[in-house]
């Protein structure tokens, strides 16, 4: 029984996928056993992990806190701009992980009445100083991307800008 060249060379391409996945079943298990290994370095050392990320949190705290006192700004003195007027604040910490909300004190007259409906929603009202900026921001828009003139532009911000 002579073996052909066809044959010799799926016998070749067999054999050499049979080497293959063995391989890789020892480099498998190799990394499961590195794996095991370094989870047994982290395991024997967590306590000592823990406390070096708590101090390098603490030390961030600490910063920012001399970082404020320096500048003699305190959270309410921030929060009082008007980039932060009537909005609300919320803080995340390691991805969400840890939050917190500061809200925006209520206007005086919508404070009886907030249980009249439990979809409104005050943010939803537009000033007149956010309108305003909004169509400043809409005409230049188009006047950048030269969709209007340079006269139509002017007129229509001293439109906006007088009222």
């Amino acid at each position: 029984m002579s073996i052909r060249k066809k044959d010799k060379d799926g016998l070749f391409k067999n054999i050499f996928v049979a080497y293959f996945i063995l391989l890789l079943h020892v480099f498998l298990l190799a990394g499961i056993g590195l794996t095991a290994l370094l989870f047994q370095g982290i395991y024997h050392y967590l306590p000592w992990i823990m406390a070096g990320i708590a101090i390098l949190v603490l030390s961030i705290v600490w910063f920012i806190y001399h970082r404020m006192r320096e500048t003699s700004s305190s959270l309410s003195e921030v929060l009082g701009t008007p980039q932060f007027h009537d909005r609300t604040v919320e803080i995340r910490l390691l991805g969400g992980l840890a939050s917190f909300e500061i809200k925006a004190k209520e206007p005086p007259l919508l404070q009886n009445h907030t249980n009249i409906s439990p979809y409104a929603d005050t943010g939803l009202i537009e000033s007149a100083d956010d309108r305003a900026e909004r169509k400043l921001l809409e005409i230049n828009g188009l006047y950048e991307k030269d969709l209007i003139s340079k006269e139509e532009f002017e007129k229509a911000r001293q439109n906006i800008i007088q009222g």
